[in-house]
């Protein structure tokens, strides 16, 4: 009974949205990853008490630290969906670069796993006019924010989603809102002196520049390796297309290393579960070609 119930409420949540993604307990890995997320908000949370702070700053920082590494796993999911180990790797970095970089942009990671969702078509579905507004909302006021980047990412998503393979053609005209919005934030933000996102950079540009070339150079041949993908749609369980899903790792690494290169650390930190995402796939790439040579 429990489990018919469960079902008819994702049916029901599906049917809104293109892009939500349930989580079933019931599956091993999903429980994990909530496990891992509740343990590391937690003792995040207990370790800021012990430090003397409030009960409430405390918890607000145990919530941030939970939705990171959640995020990263999220990430992992979606940039490497045959591959369901790879997004710990991802959660176990999301965990470590928590801890060095603790003010993680969490409403432009949002955003950003709604726009690879839209280019890579993880639930196997199109997304609807209506998410396609949601996005457009959720990007035209974060970058009325100062982060006009973001309007420029989600124009960006739009426009792939409407010319790749199976082409969702009304995104084009969210794809030029997104731009128009993103070109109105620039200027607006031209003309204030704040228009970062007030996160202080503790490293040099160079060791920040360092990082994103580092990383990029060790996820281009995964990328270049998805040129075919099991995985099948959450909706559809038509295997996702390759085309879209390369894509779609090329647009997480586009977003996260133009805003590192526009702000240095202080915009690496910003998507540092996206960081961490990008960098655990392909660490784990790399130890399975490993381990597949060895044995």
């Amino acid at each position: 009974m429990k489990h018919v119930q469960l079902a008819e409420v994702r049916m029901k949540v599906e049917r809104l949205s293109s892009l939500t993604r349930s989580i079933d307990l019931d599956y091993p890995t999903n429980r994990a990853i909530v496990i891992i997320t509740l343990l590391f908000l937690f003792g995040i949370s207990g370790f800021q008490l012990f430090l003397g702070r409030n009960i409430s700053a405390a918890l607000y920082s145990g919530l941030r630290a939970g939705a990171a590494v959640f995020l990263a796993w999220a990430f992992g999911r979606e940039l490497d969906p045959d591959n369901e180990l790879s997004a710990f790797f991802a959660a176990f970095l999301g965990c470590t670069g928590f801890l060095f970089f603790p003010s993680p942009f969490l409403l432009g990671l949002f955003l950003e796993l709604l726009l690879i969702r839209i280019v890579n078509r993880s639930t196997g579905m199109p997304s609807k006019t209506s998410d396609s507004l949601a996005v457009l909302l959720l990007s035209g006021w974060i970058s009325l924010q100062g982060n006009w980047i973001f309007g420029l990412f989600t124009s960006l998503a739009f426009l792939l989603d409407s010319f790749l393979p199976a082409p969702n053609r009304h995104n084009r005209i969210f794809g030029g809102a997104a731009f128009i919005v993103s070109v109105l934030a620039f200027l607006k933000a031209a003309g204030q002196e704040n228009t970062s996102l007030n996160i202080e950079s503790t490293f040099p540009a160079i060791q920040s520049g360092l990082f994103m070339l580092t990383v990029s150079l060790l996820f281009i041949p995964i990328v270049l390796s998805s040129r075919k993908i099991k995985s099948g749609g959450d909706m559809t369980g038509i295997p996702l297309d390759p085309l879209r899903m390369q894509a779609a790792q090329l647009t997480a690494l586009l977003s996260a290393g133009l805003l590192t290169a526009l702000r240095g650390w202080a915009g690496a930190e910003s998507l540092m579960p996206l960081w961490g995402a990008i960098l655990g796939v392909s660490l784990y790439g790399y130890l399975h070609m490993l381990l597949k040579k060895i044995t």
